[in-house]
């Protein structure tokens, strides 16, 4: 199968399955987390709205903290189609595929690992479809890719001792939130560089530095290393190239030079009589 980045092989950080598979019905039960209360009518503009509050937001989404969203840009396999290929995948636990509209599908995992094996492939080719996966949010939608991202994060030269899984996602939090550690850096067979997949967000400013520190004690600025880091278009709302590059930018831009152009006076001037 394709990929759109080259696979590293996983370490620690990988969170392990639960013993035992979950039933299809068990997959979708609500966590126990407390219900929201059913909210007042209320106006907006002078029509009938409902107003959710942040907490309510966080309560609903948590079912779906495991969730892909697998997009197909150039046509799409019948669904069953798309779920015997992922039953054919050696999963640590149940997944679930749903459809959200003729272009999206919905990637519900129970394990981790699974979520995480899933979203750093990228692409899938599903038939002669391909099959690009993005990260659900509670701010998604079918019209907008999602700005997160996971990629590889270097940290070279960093001392050894640095080299331990919690430390390490001390170090790299401030960048957002780390996925999990490559073989090598678990094993400690590389100790030329500490290496994880970390969740970035391409809306927001990255840092390539931090600062590691002792209490009391000295410190020292940290490389940080991001390997293919894709672009973000904010014009489009779109991976995969940048405003300047986006074909609507372009044509919107050439509609107008070509107005502007069919607007312009002649350059020849008539001579008087």
């Amino acid at each position: 199968m394709a990929a759109t980045t080259a696979l590293q092989p996983l370490g620690e950080g990988i969170a392990g399955s639960p013993t035992g598979k979950k039933s299809f019905s068990q997959l979708f039960t609500q966590p126990t987390n407390p219900q929201i209360q059913v909210r007042p009518v209320s106006t907006y503009k002078g029509e009938a709205a409902v107003v959710f509050s942040k907490e309510d937001m966080d309560r609903l989404a948590a079912p779906f903290r495991l969730a892909l969203v697998g997009k197909f840009s150039h046509g799409w396999p019948p669904l069953e189609e798309i779920r015997k290929l992922f039953a054919t995948l050696n999963l640590r636990d149940q997944l679930s595929v749903g459809l959200l509209d003729y272009r999206h599908v919905l990637l519900k995992c129970s394990a981790e690992a699974d979520f995480n094996w899933l979203w750093t492939r990228g692409l899938w080719q599903i038939d002669k479809y391909p099959m690009r996966v993005f990260r659900w949010t509670r701010e998604f939608h079918v019209h907008k890719e999602s700005s997160l991202v996971p990629v590889w994060v270097s940290l070279p030269a960093l001392p050894i001792h640095f080299h331990d899984k919690n430390s390490l996602f001390s170090i790299l939090s401030p960048i957002r939130k780390p996925l999990f550690l490559d073989a090598a850096t678990t094993t400690s067979t590389r100790p030329s560089v500490a290496k994880a997949c970390v969740e970035i967000d391409l809306l927001k400013t990255l840092c390539s530095r931090v600062w590691v520190a002792v209490e009391g004690e000295g410190g020292f600025w940290q490389k940080v290393v991001m390997e293919d880091v894709p672009k973000y278009c904010l014009n489009c709302w779109r991976l995969g190239h940048s405003e300047e590059e986006c074909r609507k930018n372009i044509a919107a831009n050439g509609a107008t030079k070509a107005q502007s152009q069919g607007h312009r006076p002649s350059a020849t001037a008539t001579a008087p009589a």
